[in-house]
């Protein structure tokens, strides 16, 4: 049983064969620089099927190894939909009706919200009237939009632009301006007369003059929450929705470049990952102080931190001022961390702009900050370490949660000299600086990279009879991690209050399971390299670590032949050190060296070799046996396997392909269902009028959902097999997948229980993961774009 979780919004015409096709929206989300968007936005939407220009993925919610995939579909009837349909297609069977009625109710209400918009912008559009704006006029607009809050931060282009766009509407008393639980369609700013606010019936409130309303209903896309009357005649100007939220979709962009560099500047923030900086400015609320008000008084509890916008603001101790503070200033970062007083008052000396984030709303974000803090700084070090980067992401995980961190007052000595094993490997500052000395009889040992060449790495070291100092985020004692047996021969001493993160001995053994610490950077090398290799991408970790646990230590004397063509191959080989030829019919082909490998069709197949490989050198080997390989690897996950291999058959051509049927249509193209004349494999072949890519200027987004496709190579991701193109279509070759749409399925099925819940759900979550990985982002994830494989 396995799934396909599906980045389209397509809709074929036949509910017994689907596949994803590649379709929906690519983009970078604004303050997302690094990463890739994919929805399903209504770039392409022929409701009768959608072939889109983008994003072209499909993942799969379920587990490889409880199906055999596309493979062989249509011999085994699935669950979900009728299969006794021969290849030209019949019509939807009875059972079908119920969802196909879901799918239009759906579409009606849509629809129906539609025309509620265009009512409540025709109403308004009854009093407008023709008014050429004054300077006075100008002047009224420009003085409102500052002194509202959402518009408060926009520049001058942007109030011009708004401003320009801003409409004259006459009212009579009596007339309605806007009623509550009416959508929104305006923004506006009252030009004369009076107006009252009623909620359920009841006056709230009176507007007059320069009063501007309604920006709430057009930012959120709700109900009006009030009624607005006018009480006397008057007139108001107003813009519409579009206009307004272009407008301000402009200034949110701009605002979170300006808040993300302002951020940089916070010194606290500095270890923190792009993501989480993200987060934050997101998460910023924008206040507005006017001259001289107090923002923060002395002596008060602290827990916001502010980074000054616009404006000045003025700093006193004890009522004696000491400085100023200007835009891109910040203060407060303490009261983030600690619970303290404020040192200082801090006011306003003109009207200011400031953003701030409480410390409630950050532990909301990112969680307890110190923790998040302790953890990047323990991450990059790490990470910037050519030791450390031999270990598992999971282990370096498990690694920092083992590590203890302790406060040191100045001149206090922290590990002087063992003369006989006391734990310590390894220590990193977290704040403060620490001195680090070595007696003249110290031996000093290189720390080698993750190549093993043995040249000095990156790592501090400190010479026999040297000392250096360490200050945040500066780390020490990889030779001591390397040799665990070693007593840690340096002195180290606090230079300053410093706050210190250990690991000793007995964390590593823990984490690791050994205190043998070659034996798991050996485990992890063999480990990095087989999962490079596509036949053992899809086997889950239990397996992948027996097969490590199965490798043999093989050597090979210069100018053996390891294996030669022609012979039946039984055997796999990855090059642990030394260099081997690869020959074919006599020639050299190429040369292999640490790391490569070669022979793993053999584990599949029982087909001759289609090449000579001889050692050039001595060369050390790791080797798997083919019997061991299938004791590990069998039944439907044999299967599965094997049916993914045949996808990597890059070299099948156009002409080779025959259609079957066409089983979509949609604004770009069609996509047909096709099978390769010599090896019976079927396949989804998209068809993209260039024409339209043209016409449409979606050049990029094909370009974009090329590379996206390329990249994802992943069991519950529909696979791209090649691209082609001709004068009149560009071509994208994919995996097909039979078993229809979960949206069809959870209505068959009805309430689904715990297990196939998250049987469904495990699988969306592997295919989403793969894509984060890659920093993808997926903004369309719903039941319509799951597709499911043939056994559902």
């Amino acid at each position: 049983m396995g799934g396909c979780f599906s980045l389209t919004t397509a809709k074929f015409e036949e509910p017994e064969e689907r596949f994803a096709p590649a379709g929906g929206d690519t983009r970078a989300p604004s303050g997302s620089p690094n990463g890739r968007v994919l929805s399903s936005e209504p770039a392409v939407g022929a409701e009768g099927g959608s072939v889109g220009p983008a994003a072209g993925a499909s993942a799969r919610a379920g587990a490889a190894g409880k199906g055999t995939g596309a493979a062989g579909a249509e011999d085994k009837p699935g669950f979900l939909v009728n299969r006794k349909m021969d290849e030209g297609g019949s019509q939807p069977p009875a059972e079908n009706v119920k969802t196909q009625k879901e799918k239009a109710r759906k579409m009606f209400i849509g629809h129906q919200n539609e025309r509620t918009d265009a009512e409540a912008e025709a109403a308004t559009d009854r009093h407008l009237m023709h008014r050429q704006k004054t300077t006075a006029d100008v002047e009224l607009i420009t003085s409102a939009l500052k002194g509202n809050l959402v518009c408060s931060s926009l520049n001058s282009d942007e109030v011009h632009a708004l401003c320009d766009a801003m409409q004259f509407y006459e009212y009579k008393a009596g007339d309605t301006v806007c009623e509550q639980g009416q959508n929104g369609s305006h923004f506006f700013i009252i030009h004369s007369g009076t107006f009252d606010v009623l909620i359920g019936g009841k006056q709230v409130n009176q507007m007059r003059k320069g009063k501007a309303f309604g920006e709430i209903a057009l930012i959120h896309n709700c109900a009006r929450s009030a009624t607005v009357r006018a009480s006397e005649d008057g007139g108001i100007w107003g813009v519409g929705r579009t206009k307004f939220r272009a407008i301000l979709k402009s200034l949110s962009s701009r605002n979170f470049t300006e808040n993300r560099q302002f951020l940089e500047s916070v010194k606290i923030f500095e270890m923190l990952t792009d993501a989480q900086k993200n987060m934050i400015c997101n998460a910023f609320v924008v206040e507005i102080f006017p001259a001289n008000a107090t923002i923060v008084s002395q002596g008060d509890q602290g827990d916001r931190l502010f980074i000054v916008k616009d404006g000045s603001l003025r700093v006193s101790i004890n009522g004696k001022e000491i400085r100023k503070l200007q835009k891109g200033d910040y203060f407060g970062e303490r009261a983030l961390l600690y619970d303290e007083p404020r040192s200082a008052t801090v006011q306003s000396v003109e009207q200011s702009v400031c953003c701030s984030i409480g410390r409630e709303l950050l532990s909301k974000v990112l969680g307890n900050l110190q923790h998040v803090l302790f953890r990047n700084m323990m991450i990059i070090s790490m990470q910037s370490s050519p030791v450390f980067l031999q270990f598992a992401p999971e282990q370096m995980q498990k690694l920092i949660e083992a590590t203890v961190v302790r406060e040191y007052n100045p001149n206090y000595v922290i590990i002087d000299r063992e003369t006989k094993l006391r734990g310590v490997r390894f220590l990193s500052v977290m704040d403060g600086e620490v001195e680090v000395e070595a007696t003249a009889d110290t031996v000093a040992r290189p720390v080698k990279g993750k190549d093993d060449a043995g040249q000095r790495s990156s790592a501090i070291t400190c010479p026999p009879g040297g000392r250096i100092i360490l200050s945040r985020g500066q780390s020490f004692g990889e030779e001591y991690v390397l040799n665990p047996q070693e007593p840690f021969a340096h002195k180290v001493t606090a230079r300053s209050k410093a706050k210190v993160a250990l690991l000793t001995a007995s964390a590593f053994a823990l984490v690791l399971g050994t205190k043998d610490i070659d034996e798991t950077l050996d485990f992890n090398l063999k480990r990095s390299v087989i999962k490079k290799v596509y036949i053992f991408r899809y086997l889950s970790e239990q397996q992948l670590d027996t097969l490590i646990k199965a490798f043999r230590n093989v050597r090979q004397k210069k100018g053996d032949f390891v294996v030669q063509q022609g012979e039946i191959g039984t055997r796999f080989f990855v090059i642990k050190s030394g260099e081997v030829q690869i020959q074919k019919d006599g020639r050299n082909i190429r040369t292999c060296g640490k790391n490569d490998y070669f022979g793993e069709r053999a584990l599949l197949y029982d087909e001759p070799r289609s090449a000579t490989v001889m050692a050039t050198t001595e060369v050390d080997l790791w080797v798997v046996d083919k019997v061991v390989f299938l004791q590990i690897v069998r039944g439907p996950m044999l299967e599965h396997l094997e049916s993914r291999i045949k996808l990597q058959d890059t070299q099948v051509k156009l002409e080779e392909l025959e259609v079957v049927r066409t089983v979509g249509r949609g604004t770009f193209g069609v996509v047909k269902l096709v099978r390769n004349k010599s090896t019976g494999v079927r396949y989804a072949l998209k068809c993209v009028k260039r024409q339209t890519v043209i016409v449409l200027n979606q050049q990029e987004h094909i370009k974009l959902e090329r590379e996206i496709l390329a990249e994802n190579d992943h069991p519950f991701i529909i696979k791209l097999v090649r691209t082609f193109k001709d004068r009149n279509f560009l071509y994208f070759l994919t995996e097909l997948v039979t078993g229809g749409e979960l949206y069809d399925a959870i209505r068959k099925l009805g309430l689904l229980g715990r297990a196939q819940s998250q049987f469904y759900l495990g699988g969306m979550i592997l295919a989403v993961e793969s894509l984060h990985e890659r920093n993808i982002a997926y903004r369309d994830l719903k039941p319509e774009n799951v597709l499911l494989d043939s056994q559902g």
